[in-house]
């Protein structure tokens, strides 16, 4: 599979067949996909639009994006990007940092946005965890790392050892955050637009994770209330890292996005 090159450092993947659908992904390590792209992404990228029988536009964030980059700023890259590629509003789906992104840009260019799939995010993040957060990254930048701590942020049980080991040895290979990871972080670090949410008209599906210690379950409900055509799917045991695999999720996005 071979990626394209966007406006402002943005590159996508397309793949499947079927209404179009744009995808957005949390924090990663993140990838110039017009140069190479990752084995993982084109499996997921697959996987989705096989699923929901979908032609999939999934778009990576800038690479090395400016100093002081806001989500303002990336909401209003990728909806020039959404302009200059299809003829009207179209789906979209962002997880995590990407859902964030993904409800910027439904509040600041509703006109690219048809329904609006939110996942792993709300008007705010968790204050406790988005200070966690905001403190590993700081962390990592000085050339430390904590992988026990980044771990208990998206998992928890046995999920979180196993996660932990997978950052230790990140950490003991010398792998590095690419500069849109720290970045994204950075706009997202007194992001805040629960005031703003009444203002979005398109169908908006929110799931949620009811132990997500990010986005905590009740800033997630607080969200989903507060927007004025919302399906809130909670899935009470899931965390940052398990709620998407949920056997409910997969359905629901399908059944939403056939309405």
């Amino acid at each position: 599979m071979r990626g394209e090159r966007l406006n402002n450092g943005l590159t996508v993947i397309t793949t499947g067949d079927g209404p179009p659908l744009v995808t957005l992904p949390g924090l990663g390590a993140g990838a110039d996909l017009a140069t190479k792209v990752p084995p993982l992404i084109t499996v997921s990228a697959t996987a989705l639009a096989n699923g929901l029988h979908r032609r999939v536009h999934h778009i990576q964030r800038p690479t090395n994006p400016p100093v002081g980059m806001t989500l303002p700023d990336l909401a209003a890259w990728h909806a020039e990007a959404f302009r200059s590629r299809f003829d009207g509003p179209v789906d979209l789906m962002g997880t995590s940092g990407g859902g964030a992104t993904a409800l910027q840009i439904a509040l600041d260019h509703p006109d690219t946005v048809r329904r609006l799939v939110l996942c792993m995010i709300a008007g705010r993040p968790g204050e406790e965890g988005r200070r966690q957060l905001v403190g590993l990254m700081d962390d990592e930048r000085r050339g430390r790392n904590n992988p026990w701590t980044a771990s208990g942020l998206v998992t928890r049980g046995v999920r979180r050892l196993l996660v932990a080991g997978m950052f230790g040895a990140a950490a003991v290979t010398g792998k590095k955050r690419a500069p849109g990871e720290f970045a994204l972080v950075e706009a997202i670090k007194d992001w805040d637009v629960m005031d703003r949410l009444p203002e979005l008209q398109m169908p908006t599906l929110l799931i949620a994770g009811g132990r997500d210690r990010l986005i905590p379950a009740d800033i997630a409900r607080a969200t989903a209330a507060a927007i004025p055509n919302c399906h809130l799917l909670m899935i009470d045991g899931g965390d940052h890292l398990t709620t998407m695999f949920d056997r409910t999720v997969s359905p629901t996005i399908k059944g939403f996005l056939a309405a």
